[in-house]
């Protein structure tokens, strides 16, 4: 099992810029605080939820890291972040699951971007600024995403501490099932929750990832 990270696209002439040569600094947009890039960048979540198969329930717990390991050029021309994250969950009863994955990032003025590789240009994902509370936004081509601010002003708590005015973001697309994603990020902090939701048939997963430490090197 895969927990997926989806960030969205505003409408078809956003997906081109995200796609463009775009600065690589963000500038002085306030909105790039919930996306604190650098390298040497860390954050750790304790996971915990449910995968229910019809009448049977199994609790999943585990462990996920997110690295920014270094830098690199992507064929559009700019440069990005390289985010390495890696997850590990006990599903009670079944299996061990331990999954890698590696994905490019960076914040400019317009936005947060996220590319699969370093030639993709047909299937990144962005979070548009200025952001605000009650935007909705479509997404990429495959799958299909839309994307929701739900708050500038969230109090969230976790094991690393409480956090107030955080950005709530929802991402709901369909693939496979219906699949419903709910992160929290705080201003200088990044990603303190996050809750996937996913529903395919007699197949149900529900996990919540919380922060529990985080290492920023800026």
């Amino acid at each position: 099992m895969k927990t997926r990270r989806s960030v969205i696209f505003l409408f078809a002439a956003t997906l081109f810029l995200a796609c463009g040569d775009d600065p690589f600094n963000p500038g002085q947009n306030d909105d790039s605080l919930f996306y604190p890039l650098a390298v040497g960048n860390t954050w750790s979540y304790a996971r915990f939820g449910t995968y229910n198969i019809d009448s049977l329930s199994y609790t999943i717990a585990g462990t996920s890291t997110v690295n920014i390991t270094g830098t690199a050029e992507h064929s559009g021309g700019f440069q990005v972040f390289v985010e390495e994250t890696m997850v590990s969950d006990t599903i009670q009863g079944l299996m061990i699951v331990e999954t890698a994955d590696t994905s490019y990032v960076r914040v400019t003025s317009a936005g947060f971007f996220g590319y699969p590789g370093l030639s993709s240009t047909d299937s990144c994902w962005t979070v548009p600024f200025p952001l605000i509370a009650g935007m909705v936004w479509a997404f990429q081509t495959e799958p299909a995403v839309t994307g929701e601010i739900l708050s500038l002003t969230a109090d969230v708590s976790v094991p690393a501490g409480n956090f107030s005015d955080c950005m709530e973001m929802r991402t709901t697309w369909i693939e496979g099932g219906n699949v419903v994603n709910t992160a929290d990020f705080a201003p200088g902090v990044g990603m303190v929750r996050n809750v996937y939701s996913q529903g395919a048939g007699q197949y149900t997963t529900e996990v919540t990832s919380r922060l529990s430490s985080w290492d920023l090197t800026e």
